[in-house]
């Protein structure tokens, strides 16, 4: 079981491992409006408690079910059920919690918890938990817990209660051996491959967990390991996910391509902007079902851009130019695009600077084959370690050396990789565009980074 009411990119590519594995799965609060606060700020989510008994009711005589919960915009299962039951029956508990480093959201508690070996992890995390039906069942129906309480405080007062903790048989799983929390143990676990298959290895504990939350302010990091997770990606057999769920523009009509907003940003004088501008037209995409934008804030280019719309201009179902004498800024030019792409009933927002030189005429085709809500091609500068993407972020939010970094950039790892940052060449669903209206302002971000903290917090 797990609680979601938004089908976010998170919860898709938890729902890939789920399916992977073919396990069973009931998604509780689909649709419905989030009413446990907003817990990447504060704590909360007793929600996700309400929700669940609601839908553990029908199995409250059940001693013989085992039901697993967790969370699903940030984990992935990397095994299936019959290993978690194994694993399970040996941790010889009624009820098992994820266990984390952290004593969270009362430290206060910290001393009340029993202790733990070397290695092990002492601290409840609601997260993840499994047990049969029958205990689980009588936890969360133990107490009144408001929407906007914490879950954790709620399940880690049943645990530090000896009476309750014996009566339901509740144990943490304190080596990770099913549960691995990421969250302050990322330099305790290794990405491990065997053949077609990837999984995680707890260098402390020597355990194999098998499911992965990606817990806490570590999101960018989580996404970076998932994107070798549940065989996704192996050396063996290289990316494994990169034909799932694609579609195939080869046998559409040019009448029926989808409706694309091409969004042309030139903000800086720029070389080579005539061969930028004939790339663009070299893409095999049919114009007229292209809505054509372009911002030029330089006047030095008011003569190409010119030239280029005489040429070409009514090639393309409609354009409309911004030019410098409009003196739009960066932030207000990007947003208006993102409006006007709504306006025009868009399918697709592309968005181009003229930085990038798609020298690929498939580029435009090849991302939207791709069928993904956010995708950039990757671009880089010959001899250069410069790319259009950043593999990790620092606590500040800003650029990290990723791990994986080279490897990606040298093609030596070759796939679809869910980063935390793209800029210059950008292609977004127009269902997923309707979220990220006005997104290039976030706070006193430049705009290509303000828009990638608004696609993290909300697709």
């Amino acid at each position: 079981m797990t609680v979601a009411t938004d089908a976010t990119d998170g919860f898709l590519w938890f729902m890939r491992s789920i399916n992977k594995y073919k396990l069973d799965i009931q998604v509780i609060g689909m649709g419905e409006e989030w009413r446990g606060g907003d817990i990447t700020i504060y704590p909360g989510g007793g929600f996700k408690v309400n929700l669940l008994k609601e839908a553990l009711k029908p199995y409250k005589d059940r001693d013989d079910l085992l039901v697993v919960f967790s969370d699903s915009y940030d984990v992935v299962f990397t095994n299936n059920a019959k290993e978690i039951k194994q694993v399970f029956k040996k941790l010889d508990a009624k009820v098992i919690f994820s266990a984390e480093g952290f004593c969270w959201p009362d430290t206060s508690l910290a001393t009340k918890y029993p202790e733990v070996k070397t290695h092990e992890k002492k601290y409840l995390n609601s997260g993840g938990f499994m047990g049969y039906a029958s205990q689980l069942y009588e936890i969360v129906t133990s107490s009144e817990i408001k929407d906007q309480d914490d879950d954790q405080l709620f399940y880690t007062k049943i645990y530090l209660d000896p009476v309750m903790r014996e009566k339901w048989g509740i144990k943490l799983d304190s080596r990770n051996e099913i549960f691995q929390s990421l969250n302050g143990a990322l330099d305790e676990v290794n990405l491990k491959f065997k053949g077609s298959h990837s999984f995680m290895y707890n260098i402390k504990t020597g355990s194999v967990p098998i499911i992965v939350h990606g817990n806490g302010p570590i999101k960018p990091e989580f996404n970076r390991i998932a994107n070798y997770l549940a065989d996704a990606w192996t050396p063996t057999h290289g990316c494994q996910s990169c034909d799932e769920n694609t579609i195939s523009l080869k046998d559409v009509k040019d009448e029926d391509h989808p409706r694309v907003f091409m969004a042309l940003f030139i903000e800086h004088a720029t070389p080579f902007i005539t061969e930028w501008f004939q790339r663009l037209v070299d893409q095999n995409y049919p114009k007229k079902k292209i809505d054509l934008y372009i911002h030029n804030r330089i006047d030095y280019h008011q003569k190409d851009v010119e030239e280029f719309l005489k040429k070409h201009g009514d090639e393309y179902k409609t354009v409309d130019y911004v030019p410098p004498q409009k003196a739009l800024n960066m932030w207000h030019c990007r947003n208006h695009a993102t409006h006007l792409c709504g306006k025009h009933d868009c399918q697709y927002y592309f968005a181009v600077d003229s930085d990038a030189q798609l020298t690929n005429s498939d580029t435009l085709v090849s991302l939207i084959e791709q069928n993904r809500s956010v995708i950039a091609p990757m671009l880089s500068r010959s001899g250069k370690l410069w790319s259009n993407f950043w593999g990790a972020l620092n606590k500040d939010g800003f650029y990290a050396r990723a791990e994986d970094y080279l490897d990606l950039l040298n093609e030596n790892k070759r796939g679809l990789w869910n980063v935390p940052f793209i800029r210059d060449c950008i292609l977004i669903q127009g269902r997923t565009l309707e979220l990220l209206i006005d997104g290039y302002t976030n706070g006193d971000l430049d705009p290509d980074m303000g828009l990638c903290k608004t696609i993290r917090n909300k697709v």
